[in-house]
């Protein structure tokens, strides 16, 4: 009897203890929420005032643009993937890399960086509208798409609706159509990007995410560590990360997603595109048929090529020289000539 009272006694204790661990931890996050949306009333009107690029009117609304090397007459137009805080920041090594030979057009899709909200459904042909539109304001009636991740797609869709604007289409690590066929995972990418977003904004919310930076405000950026960005643009980038990073178009976007994925799933480039893609060999080893989805899209072949670079997704920050140095070679300086195959 003695010792089954000294059980109930050692139940009793350990539930107290998780039940005080609760209350604990939910005070602790109760502060942080409160601390996190003080702070952020001054960080809102700095925001308010932040300012990068140029803006460019797209349906009555500001789309942000950044262009390096505007002296050249071959464009790059340069896109980024799902949720990306700062385009403009984050592309800004690649773009300034890129801009010693071609003018380089780094836009912000709304919802991003500091473009204005859309505010509607993120839609495949609503966002290409919306960017071919920027595009078209800004003087460009012929250019190359070049874009991280999810953009692949909306690039697709691009190339197909203006195959006379697009020279060429150059993905870094790109979404391609019916890559969902092909996940290993027992749930679908699109639910892993949800669950991501969801953490996020709940780290957003509760100031976890402005916590974990309080030392170093570089900690919660997505961006090239090595290079060199004035300690204005790191400030900027954590605002957007703190603000902005979780906002409703993203949400939207994601709701979209899988209409989006389904849309294209037909669609490969036209015969008139050539393509130089890069794929990271991290994502084909988790999915070995990664490397041919790419293959797949692409219909011109005497210009086109596939290369498997070493690294992880962001392609673009741990092999910038490696992807510079293959567009060197594959598009031709102020050139309107087809490019030669890169080697």
């Amino acid at each position: 009897m003695a010792e089954k009272e000294i059980k109930q006694k050692k139940k009793g204790c350990f539930g107290k203890c998780i039940k005080w661990l609760f209350l604990i931890i939910l005070g602790l996050l109760l502060i942080l929420t409160v601390w996190n949306f003080i702070c952020g009333l001054d960080e809102k009107k700095k925001l308010r005032q932040a300012a990068y690029g140029q803006t460019v009117d797209v349906n009555g609304k500001k789309m942000t643009a950044e262009i390096k090397g505007g002296e050249h007459d071959t464009t790059i137009i340069l896109l980024p993937g799902l949720g990306s805080v700062s385009p403009v920041l984050e592309f800004r090594p690649l773009a300034e890399k890129l801009s010693a030979e071609y003018r380089v057009i780094t836009v912000e899709p709304f919802g991003y960086g500091l473009s204005d909200p859309a505010g509607s459904d993120r839609t495949l042909n609503a966002v290409v509208n919306e960017l071919h539109s920027c595009v078209q304001s800004l003087g460009c009636t012929d250019y190359y798409l070049m874009g991280h991740s999810l953009s692949g797609i909306y690039m697709l869709a691009w190339a197909n609706q203006y195959p006379d604007e697009v020279e060429g289409f150059i993905g870094i690590d790109n979404s391609v159509p019916k890559q969902e066929d092909c996940n290993p995972l027992p749930v679908s990418t699109i639910t892993v990007n949800q669950i991501a977003y969801g953490v996020s904004r709940f780290m957003n919310f509760t100031g976890i995410m402005r916590l974990l930076s309080v030392s170093d405000h570089r900690a919660i950026l997505t961006a090239d560590a090595s290079y060199p960005y004035s300690q204005e643009d790191i400030d900027l980038c954590r605002l957007l990360t703190l603000h902005r990073s979780v906002n409703k178009d993203v949400r939207n976007e994601l709701k979209c997603l899988e209409k989006n994925m389904a849309a294209s799933r037909q669609m490969t480039l036209p015969e008139s595109v050539p393509a130089l893609i890069f794929v990271a060999s991290s994502n084909c080893d988790f999915m070995p048929e990664w490397e041919q989805l790419h293959k797949d899209i692409v219909t011109e072949k005497e210009h086109s090529e596939v290369i498997k670079l070493q690294g992880e997704h962001y392609l673009h920050f741990d092999n910038l020289q490696n992807i510079t140095d293959a567009v060197f070679a594959w598009i031709p300086a102020d050139a309107q000539t087809a490019p030669a195959a890169a080697e």
